[in-house]
C-alpha cells in the first residue's frame, strides 16, 4: 500500500513538473514573440511629455510584435486609440544606421533618445544620436514605406496613389500610408501578403530588360555623404560623388573616386556634369548609378 502511494505521488509530481515546464516554455515563446518595447517605459509619456515613465505589467498592449507598458489604464487607452502616434520610429531601431547601411536594423536604447516632429527616435550610442540631431530631416522619414504611396493600390491595381498621414498603419516598424480608412483597413487585415506582393512586383521590374537600359542625367556635383547622408553601394566607405539633377533626384555615382579622381576631388564646387550609366538601386529621391561616361558641361 505504501509502495502504491509512493508510485502515485511520484507520478503526480512528474506530471506537475512537466506541466510547469510546458507552461514556462509557452511563456518563453510568448516573450520571444512580443519582446518588451522601450525597456518598459511608457510610449505615450515619451511623446506627449518627453518624460521617461515606467509602465506596469498590468497595463500592457502588444502592438506590431512588441509589448508596451503604461502607468495606468487611462494612458493605455490613449495608446490604443492611435498607436501609430506613439510607437518609436522603426520599432526603436536606429534610423541613421538604417539609412546609411541599406536597411540595417540596429537596435537603439532608451538612454539615447531624440524627439523630432512629435516622434521618438532611439540610437545605440550618443555619437550616432548626434548625427541625427545635426540633420534630423535627413533621417526622420527613412521608415516611410513606398515613399508614402499606397501599397494596396500598387499591389492590387498597379497604380501609384499618394497616401495621407492621417491614414497610417505600422508594420514591422515601417509606416504605410493610404488614401482612405477603408484602404488602410484592407492592408491591416493582411499586411504580410501586401508586402510580399510588392516585393514580387519589384523583383519582376528589376529583372526586366528596361532596368538594364542606360539612363542619361545632368546636374551639379556634390558630396553624397557630406551633403545628402548617403554612400555608394559598392564602396560604402567612400564619401561618394553625387549629382543633383534638374528633377530634384540625387544620383550617387558608383566608383567615381577611382574612375574620375579629379572630378571627385572637385565635387564640392557644384560643377555641371552629364552622366550616362545603369541604375543599380533607388530609394526615394536617391538613385545609384554605375557610370558609363561622365562629362563636364560648360
Amino acid at each position: 500500500m505504501n509502495l502504491f502511494r509512493f508510485v502515485m505521488t511520484a507520478a503526480v509530481l512528474v506530471s506537475v513538473v512537466c506541466l510547469s515546464g510546458a507552461v514556462n516554455a509557452a511563456e518563453s515563446g510568448q516573450k520571444k514573440q512580443a519582446p518588451l518595447a522601450l525597456d518598459g517605459k511608457c510610449a505615450v509619456c515619451l511623446v506627449n511629455g518627453k518624460k521617461v515613465v515606467a509602465g506596469k505589467p498590468e497595463f500592457a498592449v502588444v502592438y506590431d510584435g512588441q509589448t508596451y507598458l503604461f502607468p495606468s489604464e487611462a494612458v493605455k487607452q490613449k495608446f490604443e486609440e492611435a498607436p501609430e502616434k506613439y510607437v518609436p520610429a522603426l520599432k526603436g531601431d536606429c534610423t541613421v544606421c538604417f539609412a546609411h547601411h541599406d536597411g540595417l536594423r540596429n537596435p537603439g536604447k532608451i538612454d539615447h533618445i531624440s524627439f523630432y516632429e512629435g516622434r521618438v527616435f532611439l540610437f545605440p550610442n550618443e555619437s550616432i544620436k548626434a548625427v541625427f540631431d545635426k540633420s534630423p530631416a535627413e533621417y526622420a522619414d527613412v521608415d516611410l514605406a513606398c515613399d508614402g504611396k499606397c501599397i494596396v493600390c500598387k499591389v492590387d491595381g498597379g497604380k501609384d496613389v499618394p497616401g495621407k498621414p492621417e491614414f497610417t498603419a505600422i508594420y514591422q516598424g515601417l509606416r504605410y500610408q493610404f488614401p482612405s480608412e477603408a484602404v488602410m483597413q484592407k492592408f491591416q487585415k493582411a499586411p504580410a501578403e501586401y508586402v510580399a506582393g510588392l516585393t514580387a512586383k519589384q523583383a519582376a521590374v528589376s529583372s526586366s530588360p528596361a532596368a538594364s537600359e542606360l539612363v542619361s542625367i545632368s546636374g551639379t556635383t556634390g558630396c553624397a555623404a557630406c551633403e545628402f547622408g548617403v554612400h555608394p553601394k559598392q564602396n560604402p566607405d567612400e564619401l561618394g560623388l553625387a549629382v543633383k539633377s534638374d528633377d530634384g533626384k540625387i544620383y550617387v555615382i558608383e566608383g567615381a573616386h577611382a574612375s574620375h579622381p579629379d572630378l571627385y576631388k572637385s565635387r564640392f564646387q557644384s560643377l555641371k556634369v552629364s552622366v550616362k550609366g545603369k541604375q543599380i538601386a533607388h530609394k526615394g529621391k536617391f538613385v545609384w548609378l554605375e557610370p558609363q561616361s561622365i562629362e563636364n558641361v560648360k
